[in-house]
Order: structure tokens, then sequence, then C-alpha cells
């Protein structure tokens, strides 16, 4: 990468959430696309007018990179092995292993002015004097990573004008753009707003036709073959314009193998009217690891090359930089800074060569969670023996969890592979409660196994699921709100107890669909509670507790701690009035937070008459129905008065620490 190693960029990639992932063709898969497929495919080297006069879209591999993706020598990797040089040799070695291989530039925020330009120009003419093509990742989308590892980026105005830079000068030359990994996939996360959505579309769209007017493949973020259906991706990149760019990207950064990645992006491919992809091989050598992040094990994959083999693929790619970290997780820094001790791991478990196929394909279509277990679906077969049932294995966290065999009908697959129907599984496995990754795999009949697939779930048991989402303070208190549910019934409204510093103060019922929270994994979203609790000045402890309707036992979740400011009471003086002869009508609302449940005390001062103390606990729902607090907190009193014109002053008489309020004073003409 061109860009400092201090600046945390490039993307830090998921997983794991896909329901339903269909591969490619069997025969295509098996024998095109790991036995003789992804041959590297060489050319004489274009010129760059030839590249500028090349319809992106339409035109072949070979022609679009030449002899490949252009190898700088002022890497990330190649910076790194001069730098450790000395103080860490083992380190430096590694990342000099690195620095042989060609690896994408990424550019974002930290890549503007005179840096963009430096840093384009050197790469595309490097690219032009070695009859290759830089390969640039462009990652400054606003609200990048959702606030995840990676986040930052610029505001929508300025990624326009800094995408117009970016294309102006790679227009004519050789070079291919992989546009803002993760920016599709990621709409399946609870973190990106709802919002998001059409504006990741309109820029998306924007900044591929430009691309593809300056006569530059680009490729939109197409997930991975274990995150997001086939079918749900290829909607989202055609409302993103992939009619306008080459294609899309997959497994940036992340490890799952060529021929999985291959089979998800052919199907995805076939959705979208024959885009083409490339597929980042830079940390698959050994397969899924188990976590996105700075995953332990891993190696470097197949080196990057030109695939012209049939298929949509046209090259596999480093994309992401092996040795720059994916965030603070698994002992690494800060996304995009070096990582020494993963770089070395990454070089020591490499797979450079494509791997030798084992014959099996399958999928994992769906995990689900449920009351003390796991129910898992897909197919798989051998292509050396397509009419056998394959035995089928399942681990829960890296343990044996059941086994079974994928012998259901699935005349899908045998009208799509015709390999016979009997290649389906539907298994059940236990599993305690709480988040569990689920690996499901297979053996070969030649005795190879074969990991399928992998999600990650949630495991209900026989006790209620109660999370506190919020906790905060509010005119009446403080106002929680959360969720609850049961596995014995999904479908009732629990009794949730809310207790402040240990003590119940109020009880509410789970059944709201709320708004700003996710709905429970397996319950469905009418499960919400939201409630405002009496607490008084201080620092307080806020617990939620759910009842349970089955066997189990009665749950509190997770606590928060709210310090409440000191504060008078909330009132309103909505009524002075004289209806009557020496009398005058008073009417209004006071609480006081410090305690709720208590009624206050409102005092009428009447010049030339002693002051008048009124309870507030008359019922006004309208007041609980805006704060919260309970109803029995409204006054209405008639207080004598002398005759002529009078001021009339009201105040209420704090509870707790904040002191009283006044509501003022009114003139009225007493009769």
């Amino acid at each position: 990468m061109s860009r400092p190693a201090a600046v945390p960029v490039p993307p830090v990639r998921r997983g794991l959430r896909s329901a339903s992932r269909v591969t490619a063709r069997l025969a295509a898969l098996v024998v095109t696309v790991v036995t003789s497929a992804l041959v590297v495919g060489v050319v004489a080297p274009s010129s760059p007018a030839d590249a500028a006069t090349t319809d992106v879209r339409t035109a072949t591999s070979t022609q679009l990179y030449g002899t490949g993706p252009y190898l700088s020598p002022t890497s990330e990797a190649a910076k790194n092995a001069t730098a450790l040089r000395t103080s860490d040799p083992a380190g430096s070695r590694a990342a000099a292993t690195i620095a042989r291989h060609p690896v994408a530039t990424w550019l974002g925020e930290w890549a503007t002015g005179s840096l963009l330009t430096k840093t384009i120009d050197s790469a595309t003419a490097g690219a032009a004097a070695s009859g290759t093509t830089a390969v640039f990742v462009v990652y400054a989308i606003p609200d990048r990573d959702c606030g995840g590892y990676s986040a930052g980026g610029f505001d929508e105005r300025t990624y326009d004008s800094w995408i117009d830079q970016v294309v102006a000068r790679v227009a004519g030359k050789r070079a291919a753009a992989v546009v803002e990994p993760d920016s599709l996939a990621m709409l399946s996360n609870a973190a990106c707003t709802a919002s998001l959505d059409e504006q990741r579309y309109r820029i998306l769209s924007r900044t591929v036709a430009a691309f593809t007017a300056a006569g530059v493949p680009a490729y939109l973020d197409g997930g991975n073959s274990n995150w997001v259906p086939p079918a749900t991706m290829a909607a989202r990149l055609q409302r993103a314009g992939v009619q306008q760019a080459r294609g899309f990207s997959t497994n940036v950064a992340n490890y799952y193998p060529v021929a999985q990645e291959q089979a998800y992006a052919q199907e995805v491919s076939a959705l979208t009217g024959g885009a083409h992809y490339v597929i980042d091989t830079s940390r698959n050598g050994q397969g899924w690891r188990g976590t996105w992040c700075n995953a332990p094990g891993a190696g470097l994959g197949a080196t990057p090359r030109v695939v012209d083999d049939g298929t949509a693929a046209d090259a596999l790619l480093w994309v992401k930089t092996p040795g720059a970290s994916d965030g603070t997780c698994n002992g690494g820094p800060a996304a995009g800074k070096w990582y020494s001790a993963a770089a070395q791991s990454l070089v020591a478990k490499a797979a450079l060569a494509l791997p030798v196929d084992t014959g099996v394909v399958g999928t994992v279509d769906t995990v689900v969670g449920g009351l003390a277990g796991v129910r898992v679906t897909g197919w798989t077969a051998d292509a050396a023996a397509p009419t056998t049932s394959l035995p089928v294995q399942v681990w829960v966290d890296g343990s044996p969890a059941g086994t079974g065999t994928a012998d259901r009908p699935r005349q899908d697959i045998a009208d799509a592979y015709g390999t016979g129907a009997d290649h389906g599984y539907d298994l059940a496995v236990a599993a305690p409660a709480g988040r569990h990754e689920v690996c499901v795999g297979t053996i070969s009949v030649a005795g190879a196994t074969s990991r399928l697939g992998c999600e990650t779930t949630d495991v209900a048991g026989h006790d209620p699921v109660v999370v506190l989402d919020g906790a905060a303070v509010s005119v009446g208190g403080i106002r929680v709100r959360g969720r609850a549910a049961d596995a014995d019934d999904p479908t009732a409204t629990l009794s949730t107890t809310l207790l402040v510093d240990g003590a119940v103060v109020r009880t509410t019922a789970a059944g709201r669909s709320p708004r700003d929270v996710d709905a429970l994994p397996g319950f469905g979203a009418a499960h919400g509670f939201a409630a405002v609790v009496p607490a008084g000045a201080g620092t307080h402890t806020v617990c939620a507790r759910a009842v349970s309707v089955g066997p189990g036992v009665d749950t509190t979740g997770t606590c928060r701690r709210v310090s409440v400011p000191a504060s008078a009471p909330r009132a309103r003086l909505e009524q002075v009035a004289s209806a009557s002869h020496r009398r005058v009508t008073v009417r209004g609302w006071a609480f006081d937070r410090e305690r709720t449940d208590r009624a206050t005390t409102v005092v009428v001062r009447v010049a030339g008459r002693p002051a008048v103390r009124i309870v507030a606990d008359d019922v006004r729902d309208d007041v609980d129905r805006s704060y919260g607090v309970g109803v029995d907190h409204g006054f209405s009193a008639v207080v004598p008065a002398v005759s002529g014109q009078r001021s009339v002053c009201v105040s209420v008489r704090g509870i707790g620490a904040g002191g009283d309020r006044s509501l003022g004073c009114r003139t009225v003409r007493v009769r």
C-alpha cells in the first residue's frame, strides 16, 4: 500500500451472515474452477491508448490486466522489510516475502492533494512500464465500516469531489478499481442505519459510472460466500449500478477458499447479467479460521494472477495488504498498522499455489439456533461419486456436536448438477444457551474432510432472555428500554420487573415492537419494553428481571449505572380564574422525580389571604402518557380570596435535593 502505515484503514471483514449460499454448477466448479481453471493469462502488454479505447465491460481479462497486477517496489511490505531489518529480523524476512507479490494500493481520506496525485501517478507509471495493471482500492465512503475498527470516510459532497480527482488521474491508464469493500455487504449489519442504504446506492452508482467512462474497470463490493445470500447481494449490486461497472469483488480481507468463493461469485454473476469478478486471495491459504479479525493460523493464499478460464472471473488479487492489522483484536494494533507477528504467521502457513480439489462441493443453507440446540440445513456432493450420499459432521465452537448423512431429497440440486436428488441434509444438534459458532463439514469418498461453512447463531435455554438496551435520565426519573422473551413460549409477552439499586420499583410488559433496538434472535420483534422508573439525585444501578413462563428461573440481565442530577419538581400551572364570589380556581399538575410515587404539595398565595396548601394527587392520564410517572399528579382547587384585583402566586414544594419550583404569579380580578 502507498498510504502511511499509521492510518487505520483497510477493511476488516466479516462473514457468518448469510442464510443461503448456492454454488455454481458442480462440473464447472470441480473441473473448471480448480483442476484446470484460474489459468494465468499471458499476453503482450497493451499500451495506455489501447486501455483507453477498450470497453471495460466487455473486454477480456487479459486485455484489462496484461501480464498481471502491478508490483510496487514501495509497498507497505517492502517498507517494513527495510524498517524491521535490525529490530525484528524475522519480521523483516516475512515482510520481504510478502513484498515479492503485487498488492492493491489503498486510497482513502489519508490520501488527498499532492499525496493522492503522487500515489496514483507512481503506480500507473510503473504499470505502464511493466505491462501490468495498477489495482487501486477506494475506501473513503461516508460512515465507512458503520463505526467498526475501520470507521471513517468523507461526507458525501467531499467524497464525490475526491472520486473525481481519482478518476481524473487514472483515466486512460492501465488501472483497475476495487470500490469500497464491505459497503454493500455491511448493509446487513445492525450497526448500519436504514437511512444509509439509499446514500450508499447513490454514491456507488456515480462512482462506478465515472470509472467506466474513464476506461477503468471498477468492481463493487460483493461480500463473500459466507456473509450475504447470492440473491440478496445481486439485488444490492444492481441497485448500486453493477450494470455500469465491470463487476464486483469477493472475499476482500477474508479467508474463504478460492473454489468456495468462485462458486458463490458465479451465482451472483448469473443473477447480475454476467458481471465479472475478482477474488481476494491474500490470506485464504488455510481457509476460514474462525474469525475475520487477525485470524490466528491464517496463511497467504494463491499468488495474484489473471484468470482466463471461460468463467466470469477476471483475476485473483491480493486486495487486503497481508501483514496489515484488521484492528485491535487477537493481539493486533490499530487497523491498517503493520502487525509483524501476523505477517510471519501468514508466510509460515502460506499456500501460494491453487489448492488441489477434493471433489466435494456443497453449502450451509441455514444455521438456526433454537431451544437448547441448533438446526443446520444444506447439501453436499462428491464429483467422484455423484450418486453417493456423503456423511455430514457438525461442530459447535470447535467441538464435535453431531453427525448425519446428506441423503434428503433435493431435486433442485439434481436438476442443476445431474448428481441425483439425495444430497440434502437437515440435522439438529444439542448446544447450551448462548452465542456459538457452528461449522458443518463432510468427508469425500476418498476420505478427505472438507469444511462446508460456518455461521454464528444464538441458542436459547429454558431461562428467559432479557436485555437492557438503554437507561438514561429523563424528566420523570430514568427512562429504560429493552427486550425480554422466553424460548419456552416465544410468543408470550413477559412480565418484566424493573429494579433501582436492588429495589423493585415497577413492573412492565415486554410486548412492544422496539424501533431503536434489534429483535431478539429467533423471537421476533414484539418483545420490547420501555418505562420510566423513579430516581432521585445520585448514581443508581438499574436492572431488568424477566419472569419465566416455563421451567426456567427468572433472569436478571446486565445492569446499567446512571447518574441523576438534582432537580426541582416538574410542574405546570394551567389555570388561574375567579368563577365565583371571593373564590379563585387554580389547576395544573406537578411531580418530583425524586419520588414519583408520592404526591407533591402545591402552595397557593392570594394577596390578603393566608397561604393554602394543595396535594397534587388528582388523576391526570395525560401526564403519565407524556412522562411515564403515574397518573396521580394533578391538582385543582378553589381557594378563598378578597374581591378586587389580586395577585395569585403558586409554587411546588420539592421532595428531594432539587428544592422548590415556583410557577410564578398571575393577576386576576376576584369577584
